[in-house]
């Protein structure tokens, strides 16, 4: 019986190989053949069963064969889909705006045009990172808006805008909280109160009011005697805009007691 069983595995990984050798010798002649038709019907059998890789490579070949013929918007279209089925965002960014920029009156160029935003969107690297890609993201889903009001992928795009902004704000704010964890006190005040201006609707502005207040408060402490009271102050200043802002912010305990360590010190100095 176990000798059978391994017959018959045996047979059965031959047929295998030979399926895979065959399916292998069809892409290798079709793509050694001269007949552009029977090309181009390959490569989209490939495409349409999920192989873009070999449909990537068939595309390929034909975009020159039939440049300025009516199968090459057709054969635009896929090849901007293999590059981005295959991952490859960069390249498939590009061939989507090829397509929209070249067919710009057809019924797929609102698609390519978004679809190329969308590859710029994937491209957008985690908020630790450098953002140019993310800036170009926004700036791309932006242009699609303006081109297409009415497009039914309006909200999508405000979706991903919110998104990329949101990764921008982090990465800003990080920069900007990054002064205060290195214990540059007075540039962290600046920076985060530059940070406020820039994103008002951040959900960061909360922490970066109230570390505004930290860093105010470890630079007064810091600073020589004849000019902490002036800086201590600006530490009962920050509080009282925070308190009015936040009245049930949980940082608010913290807040309440660098400000009575700040009244504290203004009287010592009062009384000196």
């Amino acid at each position: 019986m176990r000798k059978i069983l391994k017959h018959v595995l045996v047979v059965l990984a031959v047929v295998a190989g030979l399926m895979l050798q065959s399916c292998g010798g069809d892409f290798n002649r079709i793509q050694k053949s001269g007949d552009a038709q029977a090309k181009y019907d390959a490569a989209l059998k490939y495409y349409k069963s999920a192989d873009y890789i070999k449909a990537l490579q068939l595309f390929e070949q034909l975009l020159s064969v039939y440049r300025g013929t009516e199968k090459a918007e057709d054969i635009s279209y896929y090849y901007a889909y293999c590059n981005y089925y295959a991952g490859d965002y960069v390249m498939g960014g590009f061939y989507f705006t090829s397509y929209y920029r070249t067919y710009p009156h057809t019924k797929r160029a609102e698609e390519c045009e978004f679809m190329r935003a969308f590859c710029e969107y994937l491209l957008s690297p985690t908020y630790s990172l450098d953002q140019t890609d993310t800036k170009k993201a926004i700036e791309a889903f932006q242009t699609f808006v303006d081109d297409y009001p009415q497009s039914d992928k309006i909200k999508e795009c405000n979706k991903y805008i919110d998104l990329l902004r949101e990764k921008l704000e982090k990465k800003y704010f990080e920069i900007a909280k990054g002064y205060y964890i290195t214990e540059y006190y007075h540039s962290g005040s600046v920076a985060l109160a530059n940070y406020i201006k820039d994103y008002p609707s951040s959900k960061y502005v909360e922490e970066s009011t109230f570390l505004i207040i930290k860093c105010d408060y470890l630079f007064a402490k810091n600073s020589v005697e004849w000019q902490k009271a002036s800086r201590l102050q600006t530490v009962v200043q920050d509080y009282l805009k925070f308190v009015d802002e936040y009245p049930k912010s949980d940082f608010l305990k913290e807040a309440e007691s660098m400000y009575n360590d700040a009244l504290a010190l203004q009287k010592n100095i009062t009384k000196s």
